[in-house]
């Protein structure tokens, strides 16, 4: 069964009202990270440049110039989406540093099925769920900016080691959940995110990425089919 969830991204441990020294720092390729994720999880061209420049909270003079970018490629055609395949392609090659530690531990999957920590699943344990094309031979997972030290907490308290192993967690930008979702009661990235992260992991992943490439809307359709059946640990995101 799928869940499905259309995040709406907020200051970390801030009030609304208040200023917040972590979006201050985030640079502007994350920004245009925030874009590209936002098209190609909306390719119909129904969101207008103001909406695209709210949801990644960036100005739209930053959308306006990386669209017509993508139009002189065409990419897009306004905000329509006309080659998803090469949009994707070109916002893989966009590199975004982001913080990551390892753990080995066994049974993480029981553990993710009953935190209520946010995370999100992406490359090999991802793409089983969606595609059954990989061998989840690691873990891999965002968790929020802020949230490193309860996971490190909660990992080691469970018998985790740390360094190396199975488990990867990641960290940078909590817009990568938006439009994240739910398989099998396992939270996991929005679709162009997956595939994303499946081209820059490299090997056996960018096969993988070009099969659900070549299934690209029937993926977005069937995230979107469950729009409004969304139930689980996080639906206080919502």
């Amino acid at each position: 069964m799928l869940y499905y969830e259309q995040m709406t991204l907020q200051k970390p441990n801030q009030a609304e009202n208040e200023p917040s020294s972590y979006y201050q720092r985030v640079h502007r390729g994350v920004k245009n990270e925030r874009i590209f994720r936002i098209l190609l999880n909306n390719p119909e061209g129904t969101l207008t440049r103001y909406k695209i420049a709210k949801l990644a909270q960036a100005q739209q003079i930053q959308v306006g110039l990386l669209l017509r970018d993508f139009e002189k490629s065409h990419l897009v055609r306004k905000t329509l989406v006309t080659n998803p395949k090469d949009l994707l392609m070109k916002w893989s090659r966009l590199r975004v540093k982001y913080e990551s530690q390892s753990y080995m531990l066994n049974d993480i999957l029981s553990l993710l099925k009953r935190t209520e920590l946010k995370y999100a699943l992406t490359t090999y344990q991802a793409e089983t769920l969606v595609n059954h094309y990989l061998f989840p031979s690691r873990i891999d997972l965002y968790i929020g900016v802020n949230d490193f030290d309860h996971w490190h907490d909660l990992l080691v308290k469970e018998g985790a080691l740390v360094g190396g192993g199975n488990v990867r967690l990641r960290w940078y930008d909590d817009h990568v959940f938006y439009n994240s979702f739910f398989v099998n009661d396992y939270r996991i990235v929005s679709i162009p995110q997956l595939i994303v992260d499946l081209i820059r992991e490299g090997g056996v992943t960018v096969q993988a990425a070009t099969m659900m490439i070549e299934k690209y809307r029937d993926l977005l359709q069937l995230n979107r089919s469950s729009l409004h059946e969304f139930v689980g640990p996080f639906e206080a995101d919502r």
